[in-house]
């Protein structure tokens, strides 16, 4: 309970993070490259190098290669679908796509099965990130912009490449959870560390032979990225730890650590960043912390 709570709360600064970048003239493309090299090195250095070249012939270093592609190119597609779409419905496809794994683990394992419980917590889920996510600001863009509504309706696969990559990356952290892919933390660290290089492979290699990616230096910027590099290492080492420790079937730990981000950065925007919610927020974190009691609650 302990590795969830503190993935929640890691993950909480995480998004922190990103508000306060435009208020310290951090530029997010430069940030997140060495965001990912500062995650991969720490991750390398704390597992033990030894170990983690030990590991390099595990079917879960090919599936963090992939995943290292996907992190890059997800980031991409959330950026593209926060500019024409905005970022509650990116908040509600990434926060909605745990009803992947969910279902999937729910599917092929036969010591995780559906029951009333989780059925009527993935009910309560849906409106409630979307209610929690609404800015109530969508009728005046809509009628600020309305020459770009088609634009809307023709970019309606935006969100659902958000939905279905996030939801793969969180099937992937908890398929390769398990004992027989990690028994300790070097395991679970040395994971964590092959997206990461990838990813800040990726991420150089495009600055370098890029020309629209010509990188633009500061002190901010990079001071902003060591930040968020060793925050990541602490979300994603603490959520594969939950998967471990938690006494919950795993299709229940996507689901609890989503909704708990969003009842989390929700207060937090309110603690820090003077938010304002609405009625329709107010409802959805209801809701959540209903879903939230459903799953924690042993059947």
């Amino acid at each position: 309970m302990i590795a969830l709570g503190l993935s929640i709360v890691v993950s909480t600064l995480l998004f922190s993070c990103f508000r306060l970048f435009p208020q310290y003239g951090v530029r997010l493309e430069e940030a997140v490259v060495v965001n990912y090299i500062v995650a991969a090195i720490l991750a390398i250095s704390m597992a033990g190098p030894e170990h983690a070249w030990g590991r390099m012939d595990e079917p879960s270093t090919m599936a963090g290669v992939l995943m290292g592609l996907a992190f890059l190119y997800m980031f991409k597609k959330i950026g593209e679908c926060t500019q024409q779409l905005g970022l509650g419905v990116v908040a509600i496809a990434t926060k909605m796509s745990m009803v992947l794994p969910m279902t999937f683990f729910m599917v092929w394992d036969p010591a995780d099965a559906m029951n009333w419980q989780k059925g009527l917590a993935v009910i309560l889920a849906f409106p409630a990130v979307y209610l929690a996510s609404d800015s109530g600001q969508a009728s005046t863009q809509k009628e600020a912009k309305p020459l770009q509504s088609g634009i809307r309706s023709a970019a309606w696969f935006l969100p659902a490449i958000v939905f279905f990559g996030s939801g793969m990356i969180d099937l992937g952290f908890g398929w390769f959870s398990t004992p027989d892919h990690m028994t300790e933390d070097a395991d679970r660290l040395t994971f964590a560390a092959v997206p990461f290089t990838v990813a800040a492979l990726i991420g150089l290699l495009r600055m370098a032979f890029v020309p629209s990616a010509k990188p633009v230096w500061s002190r901010a910027t990079v001071l902003g990225g060591i930040i968020l590099g060793v925050i990541n290492v602490g979300s994603l080492f603490f959520l594969l730890s939950a998967y471990q420790s938690m006494p919950f079937p795993r299709s229940a730990i996507v689901p609890v650590n989503n909704l708990g981000i969003v009842l989390a950065t929700s207060l937090a925007g309110i603690a820090f960043f003077r938010e304002r919610p609405n009625p329709r927020n107010l409802m959805g974190w209801a809701l959540a912390t209903a879903a939230l009691v459903l799953l924690l609650l042993r059947p």
